[in-house]
């Protein structure tokens, strides 16, 4: 059981770093290359947008974010490796995919002080890849809850 512990413990923090990544990559194509939006319908643009709040926009002042965020982060990975078993993908890929969600926006906010949002739907606030990581991370995992959650 150790051995399948630590073998998951690099297959979660080489997945969350790949999603991390990809989310980097993602903002800095938008960040570098976007000189204006890009509307594909009525309802559908890829735009830049600097977000200062927290989840879908709401302000709360960075200061308090950031180190919350951190905590959290923190509070997730333990609970991850707690409560879920590790020996399923899905709880490895959930686990990833939230925790490297997060890591893209902290480092948002912690190299800039807001972080980048770029994909805008006309009915919803802007958001950006690691906030979808977030969100389907966290339905999924509460989803499947029962089903890879530990003995």
């Amino acid at each position: 059981m150790p051995q399948q512990l630590d073998n998951s413990k690099i297959i979660v923090a080489t997945l969350a770093v790949a999603f991390s990544l990809l989310d980097r990559f993602t903002k800095w194509l938008i960040t570098d290359n976007l000189t204006e939006s890009i509307n594909f319908t009525s309802w559908f643009s890829i735009r830049y947008e600097q977000n200062f709040g927290v989840a879908w926009s709401l302000p709360i002042p960075t200061d308090f974010t950031i180190p919350l965020n951190i905590f959290l982060l923190i509070l997730l990975i333990w609970g991850g490796f707690k409560y879920l078993d590790m020996r399923f993908n899905k709880s490895r890929i959930l686990l990833a995919m939230i925790i490297g969600g997060a890591l893209g926006n902290i480092y948002d906010r912690i190299m800039h002080g807001y972080v980048v949002d770029f994909i805008a739907f006309s009915f919803w606030p802007v958001f950006n890849l690691a906030d979808i990581f977030l969100s389907v991370g966290v339905f999924l995992l509460i989803l499947f809850y029962g089903k890879i959650k530990r003995s």
